[in-house]
């Protein structure tokens, strides 16, 4: 895969619950929800670009891939699994927002940010771009917002319940604490939410504190029910 992506000189970026297990899980010594796939994005300018893609993963010198009936989704020939790919980049202007071929549009709010703050990591001499943390949570959210699927809330919660950095809290969060605007047991949370505001446009962040609302709302609603 990123052999195919160098060779077309495209840049690609690991997001969605693999992500979560390089950049939290594994860090933290902690298990979260079990993936059996993976999900990527791809920078590209325009859909031949994305077209170009993924002919060359399925029908190039040595293909790797075989297309599936979603036009994002393939399946790697050797070890099944699926890999989704989302392009990004010019090809979602003006609006950051893409549509598949059978008219399903998608968000790609805050892939360009997620982009230009990733970590880069080598593993078995593979350098890749993976999202960080707080990025993971917002494209977390997009996802929600645009496919309504609980593997979204159940990564954001396990990310938010149990992320913790006492090496920033006790440096970043001194007054907050002291005057009680912040609880310890919120400060990871408030921390990712610093990490967010500080990183995305206020355009995505008025988009995510939407967002945000629609989850509370339907959280109040299933308790009053």
């Amino acid at each position: 895969m990123k052999s195919i992506v160098d060779n077309l000189q495209l840049s690609i970026l690991l997001v969605g619950a693999g992500a979560r297990i390089l950049v939290f899980d594994n860090r933290y010594n902690i298990e979260g929800r079990a993936t059996t796939d993976l999900d990527f994005a791809v920078k590209v300018n325009n859909w031949l670009d994305f077209h170009t893609l993924s002919t060359e993963m399925t029908q190039g010198a040595n293909p790797c891939f075989r297309h599936t009936k979603i036009q994002h989704r393939f399946i790697h020939i050797s070890t099944y699994i699926e890999v989704d790919i989302v392009p990004f980049g010019a090809i979602g202007e003006p609006n950051q927002e893409i549509q598949w071929s059978n008219g399903t549009k998608m968000s790609i709010v805050g892939f360009n940010e997620a982009f230009s703050t990733a970590e880069t990591l080598v593993i078995e001499d593979i350098e890749f771009k993976v999202v960080n943390l707080p990025t993971l949570i917002v494209l977390k959210l997009i996802a929600w917002n645009d496919r309504k699927a609980t593997k979204d809330l159940e990564d954001i919660y396990f990310v938010l319940k149990n992320y913790n950095d006492d090496n920033r809290v006790f440096v970043e969060l001194v007054d907050e604490l002291s005057q009680g605007l912040v609880e310890y047991e919120e400060t990871g949370s408030f921390l990712i939410g610093r990490d967010i505001r500080n990183n995305f446009s206020s355009a995505t962040i008025e988009q995510l504190i939407k967002i945000i609302s629609q989850i509370l709302q339907k959280e109040i609603l299933y308790f009053l029910n």
